[in-house]
């Protein structure tokens, strides 16, 4: 029996986490599992997670996987990717102290009015590359030392959720360069924690963490997963934030780059690798799209992404609270509606901060037009993301390739290519993230020997969809009313 050797990889999303067999040789998903985990609402537009209940799901499915290991099957080493922007107190022993508040917990919206009026939104943006919004650390710890005093003075460290994992596998503080920018006190371009964000904030450099590394390093030796023993002992390696992961798998070079990779998740996020910083943040005026450059798993690149970060959340809500069924078939689900551009609504997905609403609702419609204006949305919002993508540089993209849980629906992808008129590839494997972190884990442990030769062993062929003439004129007014309302309304609330 010719053995298989792979990468035990764990993708965390903001939702469950994907534990994969990995094949180093083929990118082959040799088997899998996942784990949910859940989202709290203590008050409305407070969104929270709870670090141990991550860690502890992640225990479980690397349990259940490794219970059904094939016999042919040695496992090289473990590695992660990371959802980002996301913080959590905790004591000097790496305990919580208090929940996960993640980017798209909108509680924090003072705190951002108070960094733009002691800082100002284009500052902050020269520093950390990023939109200012309550998607930043920063106005999370700002909202934790004005609401939860007693929690921000017993904090020893604010970490990600990458550090509270490494910190449960006995790693503790130890962050990469991606995770580390993603908390949005960084300065990218200096690569060191800002001082003028440590001085708004009221703490030091070490509560954010100093021990940095960049992606690809083994930061030690497992025997152990928590309570799950493994079959042999394991390096691991820490990996990235899954956008930057994701583009690795999606073909996306580090050098002049022609493809720009999506990634489809509760974030409907797409970008680039540049070797220069992008500067000028766009807040762009009539959606809350955000755009952000910031530290790449390899050093002096950078990822340039734009994302609109309630894409995949805003299905689980239709099936939780529309539909109260949170099991429903959302594959189903899409199929069973028209995307014809007759459909009279117009969903504006502004839920992050209060500002979602259905507009043209009558006493006939139905919860299936609902669902089917939420998918609309959604694509008019990537739209207005590939517009600022392929405005940050001269040079044009050739591709464009898809992946993650949303681009299983090849109607999603079809009405992708019709709205901006150029073929979209859905890749052949479309776990990016876990990929992504395998070609790091590979580069990092000596089995490929640097980026290209991990993307030849790991990076596979793409299924296109191409552009329908029909279907853009049937959206082009719809698509342009959209934009009219979009602009009136985020201009009212």
């Amino acid at each position: 029996m010719k053995r298989r050797e792979a990468f035990l990889a764990l993708d965390f999303g903001t939702s469950n986490v994907h534990v994969t067999l990995i094949d180093s040789a083929t990118a082959e998903a040799i088997m899998g599992t996942s784990k949910k985990y859940g989202w709290y609402s203590p008050k409305p537009n407070e969104i929270e997670l709870h670090a141990e209940e991550v860690f502890e799901a992640s225990e479980q499915a690397v349990g259940e996987l490794l219970k059904n290991l094939p016999e042919d099957v040695g496992l090289l080493s473990m590695t992660c990717s990371f959802f980002g922007d996301s913080i959590t107190p905790v004591d000097k022993e790496g305990n919580a102290l208090y929940a996960m508040l993640p980017g798209f917990c909108g509680r924090s919206g003072a705190e951002v009015a108070l960094i733009d009026r002691e800082l100002g939104a284009r500052e902050y943006a020269r520093i950390t590359g990023n939109t200012l919004s309550t998607l930043s650390s920063v106005s999370k710890i700002l909202w934790i030392k004005k609401n939860r005093p007693e929690i921000f003075k017993a904090a020893a460290g604010f970490y990600s959720n990458q550090q509270y994992i490494m910190h449960r596998l006995g790693f503790p503080g130890v962050q990469d360069t991606t995770l580390a920018a993603r908390k949005l006190a960084f300065d990218v371009k200096g690569g060191h924690w800002s001082e003028p964000l440590l001085e708004l904030m009221g703490i030091s450099a070490e509560k954010l963490g100093t021990d940095i590394v960049e992606s690809s390093t083994t930061v030690g030796r497992i025997c152990a997963y928590g309570n799950v023993k493994l079959p042999c002992e394991l390096p691991v390696t820490i990996g990235c934030h899954d956008v930057s992961a994701s583009l690795l798998s999606t073909g996306a070079q580090l050098c002049h780059s022609d493809t720009i990779g999506v990634l489809m998740g509760t974030y409907e996020q797409l970008g680039y690798f540049s070797d220069t910083f992008v500067e000028g943040c766009n807040d762009f005026g009539d959606s809350l799209i955000f755009s952000c450059c910031y530290n790449s798993p390899f050093r002096g690149k950078y990822t340039v992404m734009g994302a609109f970060p309630t894409a995949g959340a805003l299905l689980e809500w239709y099936c939780k609270q529309i539909l109260k069924d949170e099991k429903a078939d959302m594959g189903r689900l899409i199929e069973g509606v028209r995307l014809d551009g007759e459909n009279p609504l117009f969903f504006l997905p502004y839920a992050e901060n209060f500002h979602g609403a259905v507009l043209g609702m009558g006493l006939g419609t139905t919860r299936e037009e609902i669902f089917e204006s939420l998918l609309e949305s959604l694509a008019f919002q990537f739209v207005g993301c590939i517009d600022y993508i392929r405005s940050t540089r001269e040079e044009p993209f050739s591709r464009i390739h898809f992946g993650g849980g949303g681009s299983r629906s090849d109607k999603l992808l079809k009405l992708r290519a019709d709205l901006i008129q150029a073929p979209v590839g859905r890749m052949e494997n479309i776990e990016l993230p876990s990929i992504g972190a395998c070609m790091l884990s590979g580069i990092g442990n000596g089995i490929y020997r640097d980026v290209e030769d991990a993307a030849g062993a790991m990076v596979k062929g793409a299924e296109y969809f191409r552009p329908r003439e029909e279907s853009l004129k049937a959206y082009e007014g719809k698509y342009r009313k959209y934009k009219r309302l979009s602009s009136v309304y985020l201009n009212m609330v």
